[in-house]
């Protein structure tokens, strides 16, 4: 905008001459609003002497003829940005501007043509003043909507570090979790979830409209990052939580983790620590809860432990020459998918049932674990898993 000295200068000089005839135009001007717009009828909306205090404000920077459009532009910016901070909407505070605009025209009009002004000095009043209101209305609408993002982003940044000092145990909320609790909009009853989803960019959420997506299927949640990994927790009081989260972040193909269910808050960080350990056991872009399969969670959930364990259990198996090694670990990863059926094994590998049986007695002489005894099946499922697990997404594991 201009900063041309004397932008309307004939409003201004008609208003300054409405002023020294009429002293209480500023208050007419509020009592005006509050008659007209059923928002300000009452001191719960605005208090009427804010009002009054805002056209005194503006009327002041109408008449003063020294003043730039930016200098002028100030009053309703900072209308604007009071209202925002009161949180009344930016529908109630145009609409007072509009009418305060009216109101102004209406008196500017009387007095002009009580002055004889002419026709087409009229026709340039009625520009100027129109000028002004638009002029007005942008200058309040962006103070307004600025203090509006500051006070969205001071909540969402007050929102992360509550939720990131439950999460986490950190903070006043290590000790007493119930005051975070309440100011997420969690509800305290009805159980909970923390769901942990792996991140394939640093610092960006892989399911950025989850929280949104849960709230429009009335499930509660809360969500923060926390390096690569998006934590939420997620409220179990609707049966249907576990169906709406895996349709939800089945087509972004992402890596979810899920806890139990959890009916006590001060327990979250156990549950942050269990879907962690789903989310490790997770296949590439599937979900997996903790309650899937406890062998998978002791996999992923002890890898100083599991992976001594598979290369004791493994033994001689870790050591012999691929790509024997590999037909021999996804033949037994077949065979347990498959519920030891050698038939089942034999079809989905295209070989014969004798070949699969061959290679599991194999099997059995390397690790000297064979599967037909269930302790010792029970361990080489254990192994696999780890072996699954800490061979990556890249491993043919059917």
């Amino acid at each position: 905008m201009s900063d041309e000295l004397d932008t309307w200068p004939l409003l201004s000089k008609l208003t300054r001459g409405v002023v020294e005839s009429k002293p209480d135009l500023a208050a007419r001007m509020a009592l005006n609003i509050r008659a007209t717009l059923v928002f300000y009828r009452t001191d719960d909306g605005v208090p009427l002497a804010e009002v009054e205090n805002s056209t005194r404000t503006h009327i002041a920077a109408l008449t003063d003829p020294g003043a730039t459009l930016r200098e002028r532009d100030s009053a309703p910016r900072r209308l604007g940005e009071d209202r925002a901070r009161d949180g009344i909407a930016l529908t109630d505070v145009a609409d007072a501007l509009r009418c305060g605009t009216k109101f102004l025209w209406d008196e500017i009009l009387a007095y002009a043509r009580g002055l004889g002004t002419s026709d087409a000095e009229l026709v340039e009043l009625a520009s100027q003043i129109w000028f002004m209101h638009d002029a007005f209305t942008q200058a309040m609408t962006a103070g307004y909507r600025q203090e509006h993002a500051r006070a969205l982003l001071s909540r969402q940044q007050e929102r992360l570090g509550l939720l990131y000092g439950l999460l986490t145990a950190q903070g006043r909320e290590a000790a007493s979790p119930w005051n975070a609790v309440d100011r997420l909009g969690l509800p305290r009853t009805g159980g909970f979830v923390v769901v942990a989803v792996a991140a394939p960019h640093t610092g960006r959420m892989p399911l950025p409209r989850i929280e949104q997506t849960l709230t429009d299927s009335r499930i509660t949640s809360a969500w923060v990052m926390t390096g690569n990994v998006q934590l939420g927790v997620v409220s179990a009081i609707d049966p249907q939580w576990a169906e709406v989260l895996e349709t939800s972040s089945r087509p972004l193909a992402v890596e979810v983790g899920v806890s139990p269910v959890q009916h006590d808050y001060a327990r979250i960080s156990l549950a942050v620590r269990l879907a962690r350990t789903a989310l490790a056991a997770a296949v590439p872009g599937t979900l997996s809860f903790f309650t899937d399969s406890p062998i998978l969670m002791s996999a992923a959930g002890s890898p100083e432990i599991s992976e001594p364990i598979m290369n004791s259990v493994f033994g001689e198996l870790m050591r012999i020459a691929e790509p024997e090694r590999t037909t021999l670990i996804n033949t037994l990863s077949a065979w347990i998918d498959a519920d030891g059926s050698f038939n089942t094994v034999a079809a989905a590998l295209w070989v014969h049932p004798n070949t699969i049986r061959n290679r599991m007695r194999r099997i059995a002489a390397l690790t000297g674990h064979d599967v037909s005894q269930p302790r010792q099946a029970a361990e080489l499922y254990l192994a696999l898993a780890t072996y699954r697990q800490r061979a990556g997404p890249g491993i043919d594991t059917t």
